[in-house]
């Protein structure tokens, strides 16, 4: 593979993949806030168009994970081409994501574990459990859930980071081989592990994580930076048409929407979005404002994925004493997303860029990509 991207004419089209992170995060919210409205005003789901009977219309938004996990992968080897093979780039690498992920992680998980002991109403989908396993796992990532519940950590959203975080160990590890050793031999790996999750359906939980069919999302991401990189392109007319077909793909699922693991996903939510990046890839955000707004909504995704357990409940009781309910539900679940998404923002700019910076230390020494595009964070 070579670096025949040339950097200066493509740094803005490489800008839509920030654009990207925003949308996804903003359809997550969208579906987290449409259940939140119907558990706070269920009498206006009957005159609802969300609610006309399509189950699909509501979750499709959850695709927007699966947009993550290929941005993920794309980010991963776009930035990281050249460590492969080189002295102290496993550090680095492990140094940057802990930084970048753990902190804001760290410092949410333990104030929802304080709220879940003080107020266990305010989670709709958590409860009144100590269960000292179930936390420690929410902190380190790993895949353990609460007795009785499904796989999901304090933060519920969490469950998509022990995914990412999954993703990372293994690319960070492969960083110590050469590049055309690493990405054989990552391919290969996930293709087994799902492999064996089809052919032994294990029941375990751990066992379930590790075989998902989410794992070939990350694969996606890897394919189109490897393609990228070696000087892929397309013309912007057929970048608008593959990024059109893709969305239309996705929200056919309105009508029939995939189970939430398995090849149904990877196949309705994980391949059009793949389509959705290649074609951001190809694509330019423009100049001036559009290019700044991109750059701030996509640094500000994960604070508006992660403070969105706070924010959804918390505008939802605003919105709930203010006798929202008397306006049109479909307008209620707009509101909501704006102001969590607002709220992300500002959760970014005043939590996580300050913690950021306060940490950036830490990153002193570590091996820097010699691309522009090693702003891009995921």
């Amino acid at each position: 593979m070579t670096g025949s991207v040339d950097i200066d004419v493509n740094r803005r089209r490489i800008d839509a993949i920030q654009l990207l992170r925003a949308f996804a995060a903003t359809a997550v919210v969208f579906t987290h806030a449409t259940t939140r409205i119907g558990y706070l005003f269920p009498e206006g789901k009957a005159s609802s168009h969300l609610f006309d009977g399509i189950s699909g219309q509501v979750r499709v938004g959850d695709a927007g994970v699966d947009l993550f996990f290929v941005i993920s992968g794309f980010v991963m080897l776009y930035v990281h081409r050249n460590d492969f093979g080189q002295p102290g780039a496993v550090t680095g690498f492990f140094k940057k994501r802990i930084t970048r992920i753990v902190p804001l992680y760290w410092l949410l998980t333990t104030v929802a574990v304080s709220v879940t002991v003080l107020s266990p109403g305010l989670f709709t989908t958590h409860y009144a459990v100590a269960d000292p396993a179930w936390v420690a796992g929410s902190y380190l990532f790993l895949p353990i859930p609460a007795p009785g519940r499904e796989l999901s950590p304090v933060i519920g959203v969490g469950w998509t980071l022990n995914y990412e975080m999954f993703f990372y160990l293994v690319f960070g590890l492969l960083l110590t081989l050469p590049r055309a050793a690493a990405l054989p031999f990552l391919l290969a790996s996930f293709t087994v592990l799902v492999g064996l999750g089809v052919a032994l359906a294990p029941a375990a939980p751990w066992a379930k994580f590790a075989t998902s069919w989410l794992l070939l999302e990350f694969l996606l991401g890897i394919g189109i930076a490897y393609w990228k990189l070696s000087g892929g392109q397309l013309p912007v007319k057929a970048a608008r048409v593959l990024a059109a077909l893709s969305l239309a793909a996705l929200l056919a699922t309105v009508y029939w929407t995939p189970d939430e693991q398995g090849a149904g996903r990877f196949a309705f939510w994980g391949i059009p979005a793949a389509g959705i990046v290649v074609a951001a890839t190809n694509l330019d955000v423009g100049k001036g404002r559009p290019r700044r707004l991109a750059a701030v909504l996509g640094d500000a995704s994960y604070s508006i994925y992660l403070f969105q357990v706070f924010a959804l409940p918390m505008w939802g009781l605003v919105m709930s004493h203010l006798g929202f309910g008397m306006l049109p539900f479909d307008l209620n679940v707009v509101i909501l997303t704006i102001l969590v998404v607002a709220s992300g923002v500002a959760g970014w700019a005043l939590v996580e860029r300050p913690l950021s910076r306060a940490i950036k230390p830490l990153l002193a020494g570590s091996p820097q990509s010699d691309h522009p595009v090693g702003e891009l964070r995921s």
